[in-house]
């Protein structure tokens, strides 16, 4: 059983962070659809916004600016497939200094709340001298990022 507190995980360019939180999925699946909302709450992004919906699958654009952007404000376009209550599956679209951006969100009942998993593969562009401190960077907005999500869930 996952402890409380996200745990991230590194695997080549794959991170994986984890948390349980004690609330039902119904609830965690609606704090993490409020794309806009859930999303400008986070600490490295400065905007959210839907732009197209067709049933389960959205566009959504995200202007990032955090330590691990070096304080540049990214602009990153991603296409999310929904799976309800489930899985949100994400992939780049188009992005500013960015090679390749993918992942998934998976929420999975267990006793005691819902595990929620968030995998991403991201792949910048920055010199290779710099991708070590991008990672510790990234990893810690991570955790910040999962830790408010966890607080977002338990508000309802």
């Amino acid at each position: 059983m996952p402890a409380a507190a996200p745990v991230v995980r590194n695997q080549g360019a794959r991170t994986t962070a984890s948390m349980l939180v004690p609330v039902p999925v119904d609830r965690a699946w609606a704090v993490l659809t409020r794309y806009e909302s859930t999303g400008q709450a986070m600490p490295d992004i400065k905007l959210a916004r839907v732009l197209r919906r067709d049933g389960r699958r959205l566009e959504l654009q995200h202007v990032y600016q955090a330590p691990y952007t070096f304080g540049l404000r990214i602009g990153a376009l991603l296409e999310l497939q929904e799976t309800p209550k489930t899985e949100i599956r994400y992939r780049l679209l188009r992005g500013d200094r960015i090679r390749n951006l993918r992942g998934s969100w998976t929420l999975t009942p267990v006793p005691g709340g819902t595990l929620v998993r968030h995998q991403i593969s991201l792949e910048p562009e920055i010199p290779e001298l710099l991708r070590p401190a991008f990672r510790e960077l990234s990893d810690a907005n991570l955790r910040e990022s999962m830790a408010i999500l966890r607080q977002l869930m338990l508000k309802g």
